[in-house]
């Protein structure tokens, strides 16, 4: 293709344009193709934009991706957590209700209280936020909960 220079570009030529322009990448990213016969500064820009992607080694995420929040937390973790969402949260909530201000605060500092006593990192309050949201508890936590409604006191 005839990469005149595209100094002013009529809006005829601009399908013209992006194809060169795509063109000049396609090359960058073939390693036997050096690019010198690409006269506009444009063309080479892009063919250098795609020969340092080729180069560039994928990088590593900063830190770990993780799963979703309290899925790997220990048993014990996900049951404190979760009695303590059910006792600031009303019996008539359903999923998309707003929480009552400071309600997920009061849920978090129970919570952390809890975990503390346990012996457990306390979770974070974005943890508690995004359960209190998330609907309800795992039915393993569930059972674990109404396990200890049923147990006899005394």
């Amino acid at each position: 293709m005839n990469a005149a220079p595209f100094e002013t570009i009529p809006a005829w030529r601009i399908a013209r344009l992006r194809t060169a322009l795509r063109d000049a990448e396609q090359r960058g990213a073939d390693p036997n193709d050096d690019g010198h016969d690409l006269l506009h500064r444009a063309l080479r820009r892009r063919f250098a934009l795609a020969r340092g992607r080729v180069k560039d080694l994928p990088r590593p995420a900063s830190r770990p991706k993780t799963t979703r929040k309290g899925r790997k937390f220990p048993h014990l973790k996900q049951v404190i957590i979760w009695r303590a969402i059910l006792s600031c949260r009303s019996s008539a909530w359903k999923q998309g209700d707003r929480a009552p201000f400071g309600s997920i605060r009061r849920a978090h500092d129970q919570a952390v209280a809890a975990c503390q006593a346990a012996g457990l990192a306390p979770p974070r309050y974005r943890t508690v936020y995004v359960l209190w949201h998330h609907g309800v508890p795992p039915s393993d936590v569930v059972a674990a909960l109404r396990g200890e409604d049923m147990k006899p006191t005394g």
